[in-house]
Parts: C-alpha cells; structure tokens; sequence
C-alpha cells in the first residue's frame, strides 16, 4: 500500500471520528440550543430532510370541501369532507400549488367579483379552518412570498390569458392574484366533474347562511365510531418516546390517580383518562422539544415541522388515532398549534371546545403541551343524521352560520355523527 493511500484512509478515519464527535456533543444539555441545531443540520442530508418534511406537511390535513362548477348553467359539483388522498384532490391540489407558485397579487376584491368568477368554470376549495397561507402553501408543497390567513381558496377562468386565484379569509376578506396556470388546466378538470345539485350558501335559498358555506343535497352517511383509550396507552411507553427516563424514582401517584413524573425543570403527568400534560423550559436538552431550523431563527414552517412531529410521536407511541392539524397562530414570545382528531373521514371535536392536542412554542422550543389520547374505529351501524336539505333549513335559522358534520367526543363508548354549524 502506497503511502498516499495510507495517508487518504488516515484522513478518512479522521473526518469519521470528529462527526461522531461533533454528534455526541451536540446530545449532551451543555451544548443544545442553535450550536445543537447547526450540528444537526450538518450531518443531516439537505435532501433527506426536505423528503421528510415535505412528506409530514403533506400530510396535516386530511380532508377538505371541494366545489367544482363546469358549466355553472347545469350546476356544480360538490363533496363535504373529500378525503387529501382521494383521485380529486390529487387532481385539483398541484393545481391550486402550481398557481400559488406562480401567483402575482392584484389586490383585494369584493364579494361580488369572486361569485361571478365562480359562474366560470373554476375549482374551489374550503379547508374548513383558517390557517397561515405560508403553511397552506407548505401543505400544498409550494412556498409563498404573501402573508395572511387563508379559509378558502379558488381558482377561477373569466381571465383570457391564464387561471385566477382568490384567496378567501375568515372575516371575509378576499384577495385576487393573476397566475401563470392555463385556463385549461382549470377547465380539463373541472369538466370530470358531473354536477350533482352543489351549491353555495349565497346562491341557495338560504341566504342567511355564510356566502360561501359548501352545500350538497346528496344523501351524506357516517358510520357510528367507537371511541377508546389505546391499548398502548402506558407510562412506560409515553416516558420512552417522550424523553424521559421510564424507570425514574422521581414520580408520584395523586389521589385521583394521575401519576407525575419530574425531571426538573420538566413536569410530566399522565391521567387515568388519557390526558398527557407537559411543561418545562426554553431548556429542554431533548431535540424531541427543540425547533429545528437552518436560518438564523425558526419559521413558521419550522415551528410547524415540529408540533407535525410531537404529534406523531404521541399517537405512534400509544396506538391513538392521528392528528391532523387545527389552527397554527403566532404569538409575541412563539407559536401555538392545536390538532384535532378524525373518525370515519369526519372531525372529532370535545364538548370543552378544547382540541386533542395544543402546543406551546417559545423562542425555539416546545414548553407545554396538554394531548388527548383517543382511538376511533368505524362500526357497521350507521349514524341517525338528519336528511341533509332539513339540516341546511335549521343552520340558516342562525344567521351567518356554515353547516359542517363531525362527532363530538363526550366520553363514552360509541360516537354518532352530528350536522354541526360551522
């Protein structure tokens, strides 16, 4: 062996250990924080952590209304709840991205201008909740120079030249964009799409609904759920994915059974229901609890990696039913995120009004989090709903009101589906 070659593996051997070095310092508490985070990222592939990331945003949501209106004169087409992985949304999703990519703001418009666009050949999606477009983009898998809250999204043909997108906010706000998508793109799929009597809120003969709220006269059925705490459910299993210590001394057992566990500064009780409680610091030595980022500070996007992560965590560890992202808001001091639960392709909501899962991000950490542990699983018996043209009647006698379906989580052993406003 040559001694140019020698001195090649030396230097190999070299680079090895000082990357296994540069690994265990950065688990070690004394050095966490952004040196930790830098440590990662430059062991990390840019192009295996991009795979991963895009495939958890893909994933936040699960499902969304959909409107689709070929020729506005025979009706539209519509579908409550259309699941993120079903042929539609495959099909009309990279559109919606490829117009966000491409999107050039006009400014904001009126009511009016958006519902005659959508007497045009167009597609429109309600996400059913308001959230950053920065993580609607994400979701989508495009990135978005814009900031503001998104409900609702629309792509519209009365434009010559290329596909227009309207962005539609809660408090009724409504901004216009000209893209570079064809009107074909919009036209080609909205024509697979037969009417089947869908309808607008502003077009029905309720008006006193909200103006957009997604109608259908299409029989909607939802099977009853029965709703338990996973089997996995353990303190064991939930300190092991948690980081902390399973077997530590440091624990005791309240009179109402709730057992918690310190490891200061962090506090973790877990109740006999099934309710996970965590609290601790800008501290947390664990990169389970910190943002991870590559610029300077942590993004939206990064913050919502995160709790995407803690999620998956908690329900992988226990066995529970997924989560899917509610609402992400900025804060003075960080984030907070909730995420709900889905039975049957339908929302699951608590009579509190709390969701599954809400988690607090300060600077560049997670410090808080309350979880609800719950499983669904569909029975062969289904829910006792109200025929869908009675339950738009009784939603319109609350003005400004939406109609939604989901089950409502009250503790007991089977769920049945409701018509719900919103």
């Amino acid at each position: 062996m040559s001694k140019r070659t020698v001195n090649r593996l030396q230097n190999l051997v070299l680079v090895a250990l000082s990357l296994s070095a540069l690994f265990l310092l950065s688990r070690i508490p004394l050095f966490g924080g952004k040196w930790a985070n830098q440590v990662h990222a430059f062991l990390t592939s840019p192009a295996a952590v991009q795979e991963e990331q895009n495939a958890n945003l893909s994933s936040a949501l699960a499902a969304v209304h959909i409107v689709v209106t070929s020729d506005s004169e025979y009706g539209r087409y519509s579908q409550l709840y259309t699941p993120v992985d079903s042929a539609l949304f495959q099909q009309v999703g990279p559109l919606f991205q490829e117009a966000l990519g491409s999107a050039s703001e006009v400014g904001a418009t009126a009511d009016k201008t958006l519902q005659e666009a959508l007497s045009t050949p167009s597609i429109y999606i309600d996400l059913t909740i308001e959230l950053p477009l920065e993580a609607v983009a994400a979701w989508l898998g495009e990135e978005t120079p814009y900031n503001r809250s998104v409900r609702a999204m629309a792509l519209t043909t009365e434009e010559s030249d290329s596909a227009v997108l309207y962005l539609y906010s809660g408090d009724g706000s409504i901004f216009r964009y000209y893209t570079a998508l064809p009107l074909s793109a919009v036209q080609d799929a909205a024509a697979q799409c037969a009417p089947n009597s869908g309808a607008f809120g502003f077009e029905s003969n309720y008006t006193t609904l909200a103006p957009y709220t997604v109608l259908t006269t299409q029989a909607v059925s939802a099977p009853v759920v029965q709703a338990a705490l996973p089997t996995g459910y353990s303190s064991y299993n939930l300190l092991t994915a948690l980081d902390f210590n399973a077997h530590t001394g440091f624990r005791y057992q309240e009179s109402s059974g709730a057992e918690v566990i310190t490891e200061s500064p962090r506090t973790l009780r877990l109740d006999p229901d099934g309710t996970v409680s965590y609290s601790g610091s800008e501290d947390a030595a664990s990169s389970l609890y910190r943002v991870a980022f590559s610029g300077e500070e942590p993004t939206t996007i990064d913050a919502l990696q995160s709790g995407l992560h803690l999620a998956a965590v908690l329900t992988g560890s226990t066995g529970a039913s997924s989560l899917y992202l509610r609402s992400i808001d900025a804060t003075d001091t960080g984030w907070q995120l909730s995420f709900g639960y889905q039975a049957a392709g339908f929302p699951v909501f608590f009579p509190d009004g709390e969701e599954a899962l809400t988690i607090t991000i300060t600077g560049r950490t997670i410090v808080s989090f309350t979880y609800r542990c719950r499983t669904y699983t569909s029975l062969e018996e289904n829910s006792s709903l109200l025929p869908t043209t009675m339950a738009i009647a009784i939603a319109s006698l609350h003005p400004g009101s939406g109609l939604s379906l989901g089950y409502i989580d009250n503790g007991n052993d089977t769920l049945s589906a409701f018509w719900l406003e919103g």
